[in-house]
């Protein structure tokens, strides 16, 4: 009994973990002039017309930069909904930006969704039986030791990834200094997505000095 038990408790830890999800960098570039840069005010700025979600995703990002000592500012927060402050001519956006004292910006927008299937193979668990003399001979010995055997059939389980494209512009020239592709596999929700996504991207930029930190932590 308590070896089928712990079986059944390793096919639940196995269907747990089935449902984790996390984020990778699957590309980067960067400017050959691009050295690592400090930035006084830091505009985080998602490219999506889901007001929530590029909320969620904005103010998750901010809260992990300003953890690491990066002064970051989610759009969200000080730009009009519809963003008509960056929707027009660069003159003007870049006017703007400046008086409101921004001098980079880290803009996040979608490049794709996927979903596919995947099939997960079954699996057999052996338990031997402890008995003296084997279970050869008699149903009676056999069908117990038998009856140990464990087999878990296989199945197919939905996937999905979700890939975003980051991109560093200098406020000043609009020059892109840096960009990277992200995939985020299986996020439960949208909160999990953008909390995985933000970990993921503030450790990459501290990591490969793509932005220093400025403030004191």
């Amino acid at each position: 009994m308590r070896k089928l038990l712990n079986l059944a408790v390793i096919g639940i830890i196995g269907i747990i973990l089935q449902g984790c999800y996390s984020t990778s960098i699957s590309a980067s570039w960067m400017a050959d002039t691009h050295e690592g840069q400090r930035y006084d005010k830091l505009l985080v700025i998602g490219m999506s017309t889901n007001v929530a979600a590029r909320a969620t995703v904005e103010d998750e990002l901010v809260y992990f930069l300003r953890l690491k000592g990066i002064n970051a500012i989610a759009a969200s927060s000080v730009l009009p909904p519809d963003r008509s402050i960056v929707s027009g001519p660069h003159e003007v956006a870049e006017a703007k930006l400046k008086e409101m004292g921004f001098d980079g910006i880290f803009a996040i927008s979608l490049r794709e969704k996927k979903e596919s299937t995947k099939y997960v193979q079954g699996s057999a668990a052996y338990s031997p039986t402890s008995y003296y003399g084997g279970y050869y001979g008699s149903f009676y010995s056999y069908y117990p030791h038998m009856y140990t055997n464990v087999y878990q059939p296989g199945y197919y389980v939905a996937s999905e990834s979700i890939i975003l494209n980051s991109s560093l512009f200098d406020v000043a020239t609009g020059q892109l200094l840096w960009s990277a592709q992200s995939e985020t596999t299986d996020p439960s929700d949208l909160d999990s997505f953008a909390n995985s996504y933000a970990r993921s991207m503030t450790s990459h930029l501290i990591k490969r000095d793509i932005i220093v930190p400025t403030m004191t932590k």
